[in-house]
């Protein structure tokens, strides 16, 4: 028995231990994951900030750009020069621009580029010297665009600088295409955005095979390139913003750990964070790919941070392992003296189970997510062999069984941040009643109360079936706020509701409408049909209406052959327009006896300060109109 004991007791030491490890592993990666995300997430969000800001001024420069009339004549007249001719309004071109040029430069742009439909370069307001060269090897872009005569974003390599190029196609005013124009912006100009104005440390990686080797020794390259730390087959731009000692030379330190790793992310072409400790610190690295026009990944936005959230996560980790291997010797210590009282602990549940079951109430224990204790009234109600059974039926929503039934408790009257508790002690007592479905899917009505255990969260429910006792109440309810003969409602219940919908339009300000109806000439269906008849047509009457009133508004029978009818919410102008079209529907009535019914209207607004009497008052002065004025109609006072 000792022997057993202690194996039990070992297994439970590592089992322990062995979890923690790996629940506390993995709440360190899913944690340096957030900070990767969120680093990875800054720096995906301010470089679409400068992209939409840039493609706003470029679209901008390009609207200015073609409401030159004059610019639009040069384009076409050049198409077709000579060379002499051309050298004439490429000047002509440039001094028209030159202002415009400078200006955008000042907004970060680098490139303000002319090209005919045959990809030959009219000319460069950055080079304006360089003319006439073909781009067709080296600009997919101005191809994409001159073959499709549609615009294009993209970030592309030149003959000699790559950068974030808008090109736009060029109509002169005969609709006809003369070429296209390019507004591009640098890299070098979202280093410096990303560092100075988002403080994100960031370099800006080219890789190597975007131009010819030798290429990258020209003089006439517009950025200078040093080889990257990140990974051999990219440059950098190091410029006033970086320094090499750091960019490049710790740098390349510093990433030797996660060179191959980064290696690998790189040919997958995706966006990826890492982190790497360096001394007593954490650094993060996120990557962004640039793409070019054939979604080839070409250039990398990099950014690196230090990151003490990681580093702290790191260390209570370890702490947290420690005082696991501590925590876990003890419980085992405790774990014994538990076993010596379990035995009691059991006495006592099966206690509670023979009181629970004494009664012929349903009894049960829940946090209101899922039923911990239950009395056998309950499994039976619910159908279920246990109380795992039912919490699987539920899916751990408790207030699931409660039927959203008006007049009943349900989850739907929670308020916002609201619970169960709160909703029942702020529910009178009398109408603490909710209505749960049994085995047979019969709807049942209990009486329910809720007592604290000395769990902190859970509760001891107790159920009372009252439904007998609710089906007389609602039958009695129904015969005092129904109308015996229409089957609507009648004065009584629309005194309630009218006395809510006054202090709700007081309270809230809200607009509130009342419209009285009074059926035409009724007393001589009465006195030439009979009373029979007489009640048919105050059926037919309330029939059309309650068929044809707003779900919201409230219609009831006020007395003899008047009606009257609610508008929740609504201005007189909208319950002038919903009483006509009722009365039109009314109209169109024909008893197949006593004929054509009709009926006026009188309809009026709450003011404030009004009571029952004042508005009710004014309504009817509304109604005696419509009759004075002829009947079958609606007036409004």
């Amino acid at each position: 028995m000792k022997a057993k004991t202690t194996i039990l007791l070992t297994l439970l030491f590592l089992i322990i231990n062995g979890l923690v490890y790996y629940v506390v592993e993995k709440n360190i990666e899913q944690r340096i994951q957030l900070v990767l995300d969120e680093k990875m997430t800054t720096l995906q969000t301010h470089y679409d900030i400068l992209l939409q800001t840039q493609k706003s001024t470029a679209k901008a420069l390009y609207l200015e750009t073609i409401e030159s009339a004059r610019f639009l004549e040069i384009m076409s007249e050049a198409r077709f020069s000579g060379k002499e001719k051309r050298k004439i309004l490429r000047q002509e071109l440039k001094n028209l621009f030159i202002t415009k040029y400078e200006r955008a430069k000042l907004k970060g742009v680098l490139q303000y580029h002319f090209v005919f439909p045959d990809n030959t370069t009219f000319l460069r307001m950055h080079k304006p010297n360089k003319f006439g060269d073909d781009l067709t090897p080296v600009r997919d872009d101005f191809r994409y665009v001159n073959n499709t005569q549609k615009p294009i974003r993209t970030f592309t390599q030149g003959r000699t600088a790559h950068g974030f190029r808008n090109v736009f196609p060029l109509f002169n005013k005969e609709s006809e295409y003369v070429g296209s124009m390019e507004v591009s912006f640098s890299s070098d100009s979202f280093q410096w955005y990303l560092n100075n104005v988002s403080h994100i440390h960031t370099h800006f990686l080219v890789d190597k095979a975007i131009f010819d080797a030798n290429a990258w020794k020209r003089d006439d390259l517009v950025l200078n390139y040093s080889q990257s730390a990140e990974h051999p087959d990219y440059m950098i731009t190091l410029g006033d913003i970086h320094s090499k000692q750091i960019c490049i030379v710790e740098n390349k330190v510093l990433l030797e750990p996660i060179s191959d790793e980064i290696d690998r992310k790189i040919r997958v072409g995706e966006k990826f964070s890492l982190y790497v400790r360096h001394q007593n610190h954490i650094d993060v690295f996120a990557f962004l790919p640039i793409n070019n026009l054939k979604s080839k990944s070409i250039a990398w936005l990099v950014s690196f941070s230090e990151s003490p959230f990681i580093n702290f996560t790191l260390k209570s980790g370890l702490i947290i392992k420690l005082m696991t291997l501590f925590a876990s010797l003890l419980l085992i210590y405790f774990i014994a003296r538990q076993v010596r009282s379990s035995e009691l602990i059991n006495e006592r549940h099966n206690l509670l189970n023979d009181i629970l079951n004494a009664t012929d109430n349903i009894m049960f224990i829940t946090n209101f997510e899922k039923v911990s204790f239950s009395n056998d009234k309950f499994k039976n109600f619910f159908n279920v062999k246990d109380t795992n059974e039912f919490n699987k039926k539920i899916d751990n929503h408790m207030l699931s069984i409660f039927n959203v039934v008006e007049g009943y408790l349900n989850e739907d009257l929670l308020r916002e941040n609201e619970n169960p508790i709160e909703l029942f002690e702020r529910t009178i007592e009398d109408e603490r009643i909710v209505s749960i479905s049994d085995r047979h899917l019969d709807f049942k009505s209990f009486r329910i109360s809720i007592s604290k255990t000395n769990s902190t969260r859970e509760y001891l429910v107790t159920l009372s079936d009252i439904t007998m006792l609710q089906e007389k109440h609602v039958l009695t309810e129904k015969k005092a706020y129904f109308d015996g003969l229409t089957k609507v409602y009648n004065r009584n219940k629309f005194d309630d509701i009218l006395a809510e919908e006054i202090l709700k339009s007081r309270r809230e300000s809200t607009p509130l409408s009342i419209a009285i109806i009074d059926i035409d000439k009724f007393k001589d269906f009465n006195d030439v049909y009979g009373h029979l008849i007489g009640d048919e047509v105050l059926i037919m009457l309330a029939q059309s209406v309650n068929e044809n009133v707003r779900s919201a508004d409230t219609f009831a029978r006020w007395g003899g052959e008047e009606f009257v009818i609610l508008f929740k919410e609504t201005s007189i102008e909208i319950a002038q327009k919903v009483a006509e079209k009722l009365r039109v529907n009314i109209e169109n009535l024909e008893h197949p006896l006593a004929g054509k019914i009709t009926a006026s209207f009188g309809v009026t607004k709450y003011i404030e300060g009004d009571s029952v009497e004042s508005l009710f008052k004014r309504c009817d002065h509304a109604l005696y109109r419509a009759k004075e004025n002829g009947r079958n109609r609606v007036e409004t006072l």
